[in-house]
């Protein structure tokens, strides 16, 4: 997991006159004191949304329910987990509904028939003339409309690298949101390394003007595509979009490490619910030497099969159940040598919640 490193600048905040730590890309900033939400400039943010985080138990229990789910042969994976870091953030989202028009011209090609006539010449050296159909490239002219009403969403950080982030933000579900409300997240808690710590309220990066440049680009590109994916050649696409309802939302994100036989692992979480979105399950010794052996036994299998079904190829009257026996023994060997061999070099599996 890597972290954001920037320089720190302090922002007086214009409702409490506290001094907020910011970035120095920062634009909207949340303060930590008040939890007043406002741009650089002291502006107050119009429309302003949450997703409620659940507390650091919550969290626990959810990480450990997925533990639990994917631990396979692993029977001691839930008990000898080692949570070594339990860390949630809030994390700063535009949306918008975007209604989008385009208008473009283009070709494309189709076969067209041609009539044509040919000479031939019949057994007994006689000519005649015949008529065939042959095809011909043609271009058709095309000019078409697309319309759209999508609902937009833009993550307002222009470094942000989490493990399992944009997964997370996938499964952000605007219906689950409510008003702004500072109370409700303040008291929520982090750990690591066995001591508490505040919670994390990222500031954006991005601003509402770039945000609402920013998804008219994206639609616009999108419309494009669309157009000229059924085109030969697109000469024009022309886009109008309009932008209405921007929010600004603040969505709860966790991140857990947590230590397995000396190695450390990690989890990302959905806040709001407090389940896993993305995570790595640890592959261990006994694991690997289970799969090497699967590997060396597919490579036998392979080998045994491949020389059998040879064998009877090589017969006048080869012997139809042994080739076809032969060849699935091969097939199916190679499958669990390549499988066996890629869990070897593995330390861990990845999966989703």
């Amino acid at each position: 997991m890597s972290s954001e490193a920037q320089a720190v600048d302090v922002f007086k905040c214009p409702v409490c006159s506290g001094n907020v730590k910011t970035g120095p890309d920062d634009v909207v900033i949340t303060c930590t004191y008040c939890g007043s939400t406002t741009t650089i400039e002291g502006k107050a943010i119009g429309d302003h949304l949450m997703e409620s985080g659940v507390d650091l138990d919550e969290r626990l229990d959810g990480f450990r329910k997925f533990l639990d789910k994917n631990k396979g042969m692993n029977k001691s994976l839930v008990q000898k987990a080692q949570v070594v870091e339990n860390k949630l953030l809030f994390v700063p989202v535009w949306t918008a509904k975007v209604k989008a028009d385009s208008w473009y011209k283009g070709y494309k090609t189709v076969q067209v028939p041609v009539q044509k006539t040919r000479t031939v010449r019949d057994s007994d050296g006689n000519t005649r003339t015949e008529t065939y159909t042959d095809y011909e490239t043609g271009y058709v002219p095309v000019q078409d409309e697309i319309h759209t009403d999508t609902n937009e969403r833009l993550l307002a950080r222009k470094g942000a690298r989490f493990y399992g982030l944009e997964e997370y933000l996938e499964k952000v579900d605007l219906k689950n949101t409510e008003a702004y409300n500072f109370e409700k997240i303040k008291d929520l808690r982090s750990f690591a390394h066995n001591e508490e710590t505040e919670l994390t309220l990222l500031n954006a990066e991005i601003g509402e003007e770039e945000f609402e440049k920013t998804v008219h680009g994206r639609v616009a590109d999108r419309h494009r595509s669309q157009a000229a994916g059924g085109l030969s050649e697109l000469f024009d696409c022309r886009t109008n979009t309009e932008v209405r309802g921007t929010t600004y939302l603040q969505a709860p994100f966790a991140l857990v490490r947590y230590k397995f036989e000396g190695d450390l692992y990690k989890a990302a979480l959905d806040g709001h619910t407090g389940k896993v979105v993305l995570g790595e399950i640890p592959i261990t010794k006994a694991q690997r030497a289970m799969w090497t052996f699967l590997g060396l036994l597919g490579i036998i299998l392979a080998l045994i099969g491949g020389q059998l079904g040879y064998t009877e190829m090589m017969l006048a009257e080869p012997s139809t159940a042994l080739l076809i026996g032969g060849m699935a023994a091969a097939v199916v060997g190679w499958i669990m040598a390549i499988a066996g061999f890629r869990v070897l070099i593995m330390t861990q599996r990845e999966k989703t919640g």
